[in-house]
């Protein structure tokens, strides 16, 4: 209790100190500031289960290739409607792929008090389910993640699935208490297996002026799962800006799933 007294002091002090800035670094200051109360006031001493869907439908039919794609921050509701985030699932589309887009909990819960163990096993079961009435569906073929940001981070979890044959992760969270929204959290007990993901064709795009997620954490983890010795995987950084997504950046991904094979 004392420590959800000391956040919210320091969110007030902090308000205050943004109102000496101009307008738009104002109102960055206090979004910034926002997003921390609220995933400071999301924190109860047991993780909090979540619900994982999917979203309104399915797009496309079923031509032996399938993508799950996982949206980022803060939710699903408008994200895949900008210009640069069409692009890709058009880009998607483009190789006659069925796209399966996924509808994650909404964000700024304490789904990783205790390191995200149990948000991990929750995950891990209900993808393997939700993986297998798909396919049951729908029928078979080759199965890859895609994600952005956050849903980078969950394409990333996902790959981890046998049933899943490669991954596309664009500017992957790799340390969740580098979010505002969950500032106070950690996922070092949910962390993406390298050994796992590494034995399958894997690409990881990011830009190399990201703040939002560390470009040099990217850097980081694209060396370790390079490290496990697989050459099926591939990482490239660009000069995009900030946490944004680039067309260089939806040109690499199209380019690596346009090689990957479907079902024969």
């Amino acid at each position: 209790m004392k420590k959800r007294y000391l956040i919210a002091l320091t969110g007030v002090l902090s308000f205050g100190l943004a109102m000496v800035f101009p307008t738009v670094q104002r109102r960055a200051a206090t979004s910034h500031i926002w997003r921390l109360a609220e995933s400071a006031a999301a924190l109860p001493a047991k993780p909090v289960v979540p619900t994982f869907g999917q979203a309104d439908r399915v797009i496309g039919r079923n031509f032996g290739k399938r993508v799950y794609l996982f949206h980022g921050l803060p939710g699903l509701d408008g994200y895949w409607q900008s210009p640069d985030r069409q692009a890709l699932v058009d880009a998607l589309q483009e190789d006659g792929s069925q796209i399966v887009v996924v509808r994650l909990p909404r964000a700024r819960q304490a789904f990783y008090a205790d390191g995200g163990a149990a948000y991990c096993q929750a995950f891990r079961t209900w993808f393997s389910a939700f993986e297998r009435g798909v396919s049951q569906r729908y029928g078979a073929a080759r199965e890859y993640t895609v994600g952005i940001s956050y849903g980078g981070y969950h394409a990333m979890l996902a790959a981890q699935d046998p049933t899943i044959d490669g991954w596309a992760a664009i500017s992957p969270v790799t340390d969740l208490s580098r979010l505002d929204e969950f500032r106070w959290q950690s996922n070092s007990r949910c962390q993406p297996s390298t050994p796992s993901i590494a034995a399958k064709p894997g690409l990881m795009v990011y830009g190399r002026h990201d703040r939002r997620v560390g470009s040099d954490l990217l850097s980081a983890a694209a060396a370790r799962i390079e490290g496990g010795g697989n050459d099926r995987f591939e990482a490239a950084d660009f000069d995009a800006k900030g946490h944004g997504l680039s067309e260089e950046m939806v040109a690499k991904v199209e380019q690596w799933y346009g090689l990957q094979p479907p079902v024969t």
